[in-house]
């Protein structure tokens, strides 16, 4: 048996993402493909359009035969960590032959080889980012003089594109665990990540490709219809009644949480500098909305989406658990089981394998967890849980559609 992983937030899955699943089974001979997937949040620091379960079937209608949830501590993070807890995860599991990711460059060897550098040289360069972050630096400004005093080649050629650094990271994940999972890459076809106009049709004489971003804008700002760029069996799931969830959805939520907080600061969340906690305290009130107060905060040194990142984790309340601190120090992420968001019906061998070679539980009935997890897994899963539940309450805020019980909720089988 032969089976190949993705990793993925499918925000929304589009044609981008379903030529990806169509190429990686056809180009690695794989058998089956199992799709690693961010929850209702996402990396960018922002809930998902569409709940995880909805993003599932597509991802089971188009190619994946089962979807695993990447836990919340690492689907909100940085490229870096976001990429590690991935990988844990895959490792974990025991199966996995191939790693696919889409990266602009395409290039694999080039991507491998920046990778063993970075590996290899990695408390040189953390050392040298910390002191320039020190000094002012935005992070992406910092890495990349540390990089270049370490290795002015390795710089100079450096992917600076969002799927490109994500690729890296994983190449950097896989290197450095001794990973026998072997990466693979498919060069993109649409107009790159950050485009947002929905006209990227691009010489494939058949579907129209447009990145996740553009397709989120049409969605939420423009009656200009994505179903060219969406697969028609997905397209149900836009028409009539989607309310694309955005940040400003937790506005009212978020605001509370800080004022409620504010005299005690933030700095115990993860991500959040006492620097930006301070920053958080003196801007409060101006306070107006979600996004607004991000615009508000943002600086030449913080990003949106840093800043985005550290509220979302003040409103789920994502800190960084104690037992986490030396893992996270010493960059040896670890995922302590394997949450079944779905599968295809014929996928059964598939889901037996990773129950007889994982050294790490898969999870289908939420309910009987806490019989068989640890204190720490169990601390992990909780705290996705409610961060679902924070995600149905705002959804049910705004459409008045009843929450449905996480606890309760069974794989999707397609």
């Amino acid at each position: 048996m032969k089976i190949a992983a993705v990793i993925a937030e499918y925000n929304p899955f589009h044609n981008g993402h379903f030529y990806h699943l169509k190429t990686t089974r056809r180009e690695t001979g794989a058998d089956y493909i199992l799709a690693v997937m961010s929850g209702n949040f996402v990396q960018r620091g922002a809930p998902a359009i569409m709940n995880k379960y909805i993003r599932t079937k597509a991802a089971l209608l188009n190619g994946a035969d089962a979807v695993i949830e990447l836990p919340a501590l690492y689907a909100l993070s940085s490229a870096e960590f976001f990429a590690g807890g991935a990988v844990s995860l895959l490792n974990s599991l025991n199966v996995v032959d191939f790693l696919s990711f889409g990266s602009e460059s395409g290039d694999l060897a080039g991507l491998e080889d920046c990778a063993r550098i970075l590996v290899e040289n990695e408390s040189k360069l953390h050392s040298a980012t910390k002191i320039r972050l020190k000094n002012g630096d935005s992070y992406p400004s910092a890495r990349a003089s540390a990089l270049s005093d370490i290795s002015p080649r390795l710089a100079a050629g450096l992917p600076d594109s969002p799927n490109n650094i994500l690729g890296l990271e994983y190449c950097k994940n896989l290197f450095a665990t001794q990973s026998k999972i072997r990466p693979f890459t498919i060069k993109r076809t649409d107009k790159g990540y950050h485009c947002t106009a929905l006209n990227a049709a691009d010489g494939f004489n058949g579907p129209y490709f447009a990145s996740a971003s553009a397709i989120r804008k049409a969605v939420a700002h423009s009656s200009e219809s994505v179903f060219p760029y969406v697969p028609e069996n997905t397209r149900p799931f836009f028409a009539g009644g989607l309310t694309p969830v955005t940040e400003d959805f937790f506005s009212h939520t978020l605001h509370y949480k800080l004022l409620t907080e504010a005299s005690l600061g933030f700095s115990e969340y993860l991500d959040c500098t006492p620097d930006l906690s301070d920053k958080i305290r003196k801007n409060l009130p101006l306070y107006t909305g979600f996004s607004d107060f991000c615009r508000l905060l943002k600086s030449k040194e913080l990003t949106y989406t840093r800043i985005s990142r550290v509220l979302m984790h003040i409103l789920l309340n994502i800190k960084t658990p104690d037992f986490y601190r030396p893992i996270l120090a010493k960059r040896k992420l670890y995922t302590p089981y394997a949450r079944l968001l779905g599968f295809r019906a014929g996928s059964e061998p598939l889901l037996s394998e990773v129950k007889k070679n994982s050294s790490v539980p898969l999870l289908s009935k939420l309910a009987d967890a806490r019989f068989f997890l640890g204190d720490k897994a169990l601390f992990l899963l909780t705290q996705d849980v409610y961060c679902a539940d924070v995600y149905e309450s705002a959804v049910t805020y705004a459409t008045g559609r009843p929450a449905p019980n996480e606890w309760k909720t069974s794989p999707i089988i397609e």
